[in-house]
């Protein structure tokens, strides 16, 4: 009885360090910054990162100074932070170095998040490429995202003030009048509250179905842009078509619609 009681103590032991271990665990981070995109605005929240983050900040030649806040924040950060400068202007020269750069990161080591700091949305073909292999990746403008606060507007109106009483003696009578004087209430107009639309928006897995039926379209990441929007907002096949020939040309309207047609069929079902 007692070898067994010993036993039970001993799995306990083990299944509370397990525990402890599990808590204790802090996630690996790497992170992606396109400087010459974001700017200093995409380094928001750098002194913000732990020990286990990694920062990769790429920057071209056209970069010659930063401001000193950010600069204090990257001296001040607890994280692991690299510098890549892409030497040459070409165009898409430090985007393809990027990406290049996150393939050779995955290959060294395994990470729990990844993120690509840059407003290009050329990046979320690279964002679909690695979800698709169920990794942990998103694109956004800075390292932290802050959330914006709405304030809740009062509806409540302004209480009423107490009326006052006057008393004043009315001639030689000795007689007293009582006057009463109604305090003037001011109240502030309402505000009307402001109606927010919500945009419909399309699904990464939508994105990467659109980009695996036009991965030979040539189109520009300002195209797959409209794209997006076209497919997103219209309700049927003939209003698809409609708004891709408005914002694309005849000849890129007709290849996208024809690849892209049983797809938008299905999502719209």
């Amino acid at each position: 009885m007692g070898l067994f009681n010993k036993d039970v103590k001993n799995e306990n032991k083990v299944s509370d360090i397990s525990a402890t271990t599990e808590e204790s665990r802090v996630n690996k981070r790497l992170y992606l910054v396109d400087y010459e995109n974001v700017s200093d605005a995409g380094l928001v929240g750098v002194d913000q990162l732990s020990g286990n983050d990694i920062v990769v900040i790429f920057y071209g030649s056209k970069v010659k100074s930063v401001a000193y806040e950010s600069l204090i924040a990257i001296t001040s950060s607890t994280a692991n932070i690299e510098h890549v400068k892409a030497e040459k202007t070409a165009k898409n020269y430090l985007d393809f170095q990027l990406t290049t750069y996150l393939g050779y990161k995955l290959g060294q080591n395994s990470y729990d998040e990844i993120y690509v700091i840059s407003k290009d949305s050329g990046f979320d073909a690279v964002v679909d490429f690695w979800t698709e292999k169920e990794y942990s990746i998103k694109r956004q403008e800075s390292i932290v995202i802050k959330e914006k606060v709405v304030e809740e507007i009062s509806e409540e109106q302004p209480k009423a003030r107490p009326r006052r009483t006057y008393t004043r003696r009315a001639g030689n009578s000795g007689r007293t009048t009582t006057r009463t004087v109604r305090q003037k209430v001011v109240t502030k107009p309402q505000t009307k509250k402001s109606r927010t639309t919500t945009r419909p928006t399309v699904t990464d897995k939508q994105k990467a179905e659109l980009r695996a039926a036009l991965k030979g379209a040539e189109l520009s990441a300002p195209d797959y842009k409209k794209v997006y929007d076209a497919f997103a907002s219209c309700e049927n096949a003939s209003a698809y078509n409609n708004k891709l020939q408005k914002s694309l040309s005849n000849d890129k309207t007709s290849v996208v619609y024809k690849a892209t047609s049983k797809i938008f069929e299905n999502a719209k079902k």
